[in-house]
């Protein structure tokens, strides 16, 4: 990735991370019903679950750039469009954040897994690291080096959300009750998206 890219890339990742998705409710409920320490087996599966999904796309999309450039600015293209598409639905859709109460009590196995499956099962988490990292991907750079910085970001971001999803108690749970304060969280990320969406455009 050129260092350049790093302002965009880093709070992009950030304000996608901190908008209720699937991995932030089940983060939110489980820490309300099994307790902060047992939320972070979840957490590790679920970071497990992410890298997974960023090293897989990185791979197929460096498979993708070797082949041909037409083939990987055709992907940019479909990718910048997609997160358009993407941005506008965040703007413009209701915000909500489904509370519920959450499973009983789980073996910290069955929490390592539960992250692990809705990692790597959520095809929006698939689809937007398939639109995203073309944005900053570069051949002038070593893939390995690139997925350094990948996980580097992506990773602690979602960390450092989980865990004030998973103890913010009463406090985030006003917030997020709040649609206000979660439709300002929604147009941060996409106001961010369009960014990237237009930067990956123009290079094309």
């Amino acid at each position: 990735m050129n260092p350049e890219l790093l302002w965009v890339f880093i709070p992009t990742i950030a304000a996608i991370s901190l908008t209720p998705g699937m991995c932030m409710t089940l983060a939110f409920t489980l820490g309300l019903s099994q307790g902060y320490r047992q939320t972070l087996w979840m957490m590790g599966g679920e970071l497990a679950g992410v890298a997974t999904v960023v090293i897989s796309c990185a791979l197929l999309l460096a498979w993708i750039q070797s082949l041909s450039d037409l083939y990987f600015t055709l992907l940019a293209l479909v990718g910048g469009s997609y997160l358009l598409w993407v941005a506008y639905r965040l703007w413009t859709q209701p915000a909500q954040f489904e509370r519920d109460e959450g499973p009983a009590r789980l073996a910290p196995l069955a929490l390592l897994s539960l992250g692990y499956v809705t990692a790597v099962m959520n095809p929006k988490g698939w689809g937007f690291m398939i639109a995203l990292l073309p944005g900053f991907m570069s051949p002038d750079y070593s893939i390995a080096g690139q997925l350094s910085v990948f996980l580097g970001v992506i990773l602690p971001s979602e960390f450092i959300s989980m865990n004030l999803y998973a103890t913010g108690g009463s406090g985030l749970r006003r917030f997020l009750s709040t649609d206000t304060h979660l439709a300002q969280i929604n147009k941060v990320a996409a106001t961010l998206m369009v960014l990237v969406a237009v930067l990956m455009l123009v290079n094309v």
